[in-house]
């Protein structure tokens, strides 16, 4: 998950083109001109920004009206959207400009909407033209479509060079008849017929979004800066813009044919009309046409470019860059004993101290407060827009970055990742003895296995040996030495943890459950623990603290062993035994929870599962005392009568509490509620009751939702302001809350995002990116719905739509394409 200035450089790949997904020797889209009269109509630069001001202006449809047409693919007309537009780039800038750059606000690339070989099997296909050529002969016929030869090579041409077929990826008939299936045992052998196409089941269908929105569009208007003097007049049209026109068009008409109810619309295709960059509103650009210099940094040790500036300012664009630059600065590096001696962090801390180390002075004058990681001061997300200065080209560094700034220098190093076998022990003491005999020493930098990767069976003990002597190293390094030492890993938690709770389980002399609870709370440092590693130290914590320099005797055997100093501790066949026969107490068991801690959001937030809501124990001891379920019972808090996990209906006005010692009486509201499978967006309306209660028990206050379900049609909009006003008493009583459903990824997320939004007071992107990078190791997934009523939620409280619906989609859908 780092991200560095190094990094960057090579991040710049063509995000609009589905050619980078095509194999060998496909060449790059090259420049071409026309000065064919093509008879489109065009738009200026000020009659788009105008457009697209009351597009984003305008309401979004009611949910109700636009659910569940927007789960799946289209066999029904769209609903009413006046004013909404589409805006569409043709194409990518030339060479020696960066690709990414000369972006128009809320724009989309054709890869985005169009529906590419890759997805259907095979991209060998679409370098046949004859192939391409053979498909839309046979569309435009069966949907009974006239096009002129010139306008049947134009689309066969464009589809080539992208990859691409003229059909939209809402188009269900299209995949279902030219997806590429293979046979068992022979991996040449394809058919296009045959094959049976189902609706999927999921409610996350964010990739399909762009091209939905262009479904809805009244008006589509179509752009690029590659070919600027062909954009000047109305003879003079760029041939890939007129093209691609024909294409969308094209497609329209071919998802059109599939509906069942309703009609299509026939949206005004414009081209974009304008003589120089000077023409066009500043606010219409999102990123301006940028060439390769911008790349250049004025220092060695400077670490944002001009072009990383200018492209961060528009969140329309590369998601999955902030998020590391998000994560970066979560997990920056923080001190995790009192000494300051070792220190967690992640690759990022690792590069940018080799990166500025041989500039002493430079490192010291980044001093800055620490933050925790769930700060709202310590993320990106706040971060409005930043101007390049030339005169300080490196102030825009400290905003982007976290800058490590250690008491004592880093003389080891110990980087955590998969695939990698643990040091010898002969290599780990010979490190120490490095580092204690050198005046100035190098950074001496170790590898050692990620969390997840140690087994009980893997044990042995050699094994336990090197575990224990690298706590052994860390320990006498911050005790005999000026030095310090950082343990690290991509993300700075998910690899790293295993070896640092095992550190200081023999540094403080507690245990697993004791040390957990200490890193969480007093240290604040972000951590996750995998099921096998809880098991793993589950059993070395009796070891590990049997060797503790906390306890009185360790500390004068190690500050007496002097000319020993640098031999391993070593372990007994008797003690290797007894790690064994140790049993955790049920009572401290954590391996049922996934972390095992739920995940601290801001200061009085948590999001989690199920199951860390089913332990109040541990809850207290974090210092929990309230707890929003959304759509789950708790089997310690007593159940609601008439359970309907998949109903939904309006909430009260006004909740009626009730305390421990008052019956449980909760209030019923009956309203109506989808409960029918959606088909072909006709839905069965019910009647079905609907419970809310909140309650105090055992020391938390409850806030329980029933009849709420992830399954894309029950919604959250009404139930919002009920919970969030409850997490608000929590906040202004200093409380810290819970907010948890089955898993944590969904329901509960989607009230996170919204506490976050109305906390950091930023958009449904900047909240959704804040919790995403703080549900530590879980993706969260919201389903379609719920996000899109969060926009709406945003919507009812004045906020301006700073960002389009299918742009939050397509940037949601890329970052889950990462890691999914």
């Amino acid at each position: 998950m780092q991200v560095t200035p190094m990094e960057r450089r090579c991040s710049f790949k063509r995000q609009n083109s589905a050619i980078d997904d095509m194999k060998g020797d496909v060449k790059p889209i090259k420049r071409q001109d026309s000065d064919n009269s093509f008879g489109r109509p065009t738009v200026t630069a000020d009659e788009l920004w105008h457009l697209l001001q009351r597009h984003m202006a305008s309401p979004l449809p009611e949910c109700d009206a636009i659910f569940p047409w927007l789960h799946g693919y289209s066999s029904s007309a769209p609903p009413d959207y006046p004013n909404s537009i589409s805006i569409i780039r043709s194409q990518p800038m030339p060479d020696n400009w960066i690709q990414n750059s000369g972006v128009l606000k809320c724009s989309m690339d054709p890869h985005e909407f169009l529906l590419s070989w890759a997805t259907l099997g095979d991209v060998r296909l679409g370098e046949d033209k004859l192939v391409i050529r053979d498909i839309i002969i046979r569309e435009l016929s069966r949907c009974q479509i006239n096009l002129k030869l010139q306008e049947i090579e134009d689309v066969v041409l464009l589809c080539y060079e992208y990859g691409v077929l003229p059909f939209l990826n809402t188009d269900g008939r299209a995949r279902n008849s030219y997806s590429v299936t293979r046979k068992v045992g022979n991996s040449h052998q394809q058919s296009v017929s045959g094959f049976t196409w189902r609706q999927p089941g999921s409610f996350r269908r964010f990739d399909i979004q762009p091209a939905k929105m262009l479904e809805m569009s009244s008006q589509i208007v179509v752009y690029c800066f590659h070919a600027r003097d062909a954009h000047s007049n109305s003879k003079g049209h760029c041939s890939r813009c007129y093209k691609l026109a024909t294409v969308l068009n094209l497609a329209l008409k071919f998802v059109q044919a599939n509906y069942l109810t309703g009609t299509g619309r026939q949206p005004k295709i414009s081209i974009l009309q304008y003589k120089s960059l000077q023409d066009i509103p500043p606010d219409l650009i999102g990123t301006p046409p940028m060439t390769m210099d911008s790349l250049n940094k004025d220092s060695p040790v400077q670490l944002v470019s001009p072009f990383d500036l200018v492209s961060f300012n528009n969140w329309d664009r590369d998601l999955l860059y902030r998020e590391k630059l998000e994560v970066s600065k979560m997990s920056s590096a923080t001190p995790v004993e009192s000494s300051l001696s070792c220190w967690s962090g992640n690759s990022t801390d690792y590069q940018v101290y080799k990166l500025l180390l041989s500039d002493t002075k430079n490192l010291d004058s980044f001093v800055r407060d620490r933050l925790a990681y769930y700060s709202t001061q310590n993320s990106i997300v706040r971060i409005r827009k930043l101007q390049f200065d030339a005169n300080d080209p490196k102030a825009a560094d400290t905003k982007l970055f976290n800058i490590p700034c250690t008491p004592k220098p880093w003389a080891l190093m110990i980087r955590c990742l998969e695939k990698v076998s643990p040091p010898s022990l002969e290599k780990v003491m010979a490190s120490l003895g490095t580092l204690l005999k050198s005046a100035n020493p190098s950074p001496i930098e170790l590898n050692f296995p990620s969390s997840g990767t140690i087994t009980l069976g893997s044990l042995n003990i050699n094994s336990i040996e090197i575990i224990l002597n690298i706590c052994y190293v860390l320990y006498q390094l911050g005790n005999l030495t000026d030095y310090g030492s950082l343990i690290y890993c991509s993300d700075g938690y998910t690899e790293t943890t295993f070896l640092l709770v095992a550190y200081l389980i023999f540094l403080w002399d507690l245990s697993l459950e004791d040390t957990l609870l200490e890193l969480h709370l007093k240290y604040e440092r972000p951590f996750f623990l995998f099921p096998v590693d809880l098991q793993v130290l589950g059993h070395l914590q009796s070891l590990l603290r049997q060797f503790s320099p906390k306890r009185p005797e360790n500390y004068q055997f190690y500050r007496n062993r002097k000319e020993k100093i640098l031999e391993p501790l070593e372990i007994t066949p008797e003690m290797f035994s007894k790690i064994f026969l140790f049993c955790v107490p049920p009572d401290l068991n954590f391996s049922a929870l996934k972390g095992p801690l739920p995940s601290r959001i801001l200061s009085h937030l948590y999001l989690g599962s199920l199951e860390h809501a089913q332990s109040p124990k541990l809850l207290k001891k974090m210092g929990i005392n309230y707890i929003v379920s959304v759509g789950e019972d708790l089997s310690w808090a007593g159940p609601m009568n008439s359970r309907h996990r998949a109903s939904s209906s309006p909430m009260p006005n006004k909740i009626e509490t009730r305390t421990k010692t008052s019956p449980i009486k909760p209030l019923r509201i009956r309203g109506l509620t989808v409960t029918g499978e959606y088909n072909n967006g006709s839905d069965t309306l019910e009647e079905n009751p609907r419970s809310i209660d909140i309650f105090e028990q055992e020391g938390f206050k409850i806030l329980r939702i029933a009849n709420l379900g992830d399954n894309g049609k029950d919604s959250l909009t009404n139930q919002l302001e009920h919970i969030l006003a409850f997490i608000d008493e929590c906040y202004e009583a200093n409380g810290k809350v819970l907010v948890h459903c089955m898993v944590g990824v969904s329901r509960s997320a989607t009230v996170c995002i919204a506490e976050c939004m109305k906390r950091l007071e930023c958009s449904v992107l900047r909240a959704y990116l804040f919790v995403r990078v703080r549900r530590l190791n879980i993706i969260i997934q919201p389903n379609l719905m719920f996000m899109y009523e969060l926009l709406k939620w945003q919507e009812s409280q004045g906020q301006e739509r700073a960002i389009d619906w299918p742009i939050i989609c397509r940037s949601i859908s890329e970052l889950n394409n990462n890691y999914i």
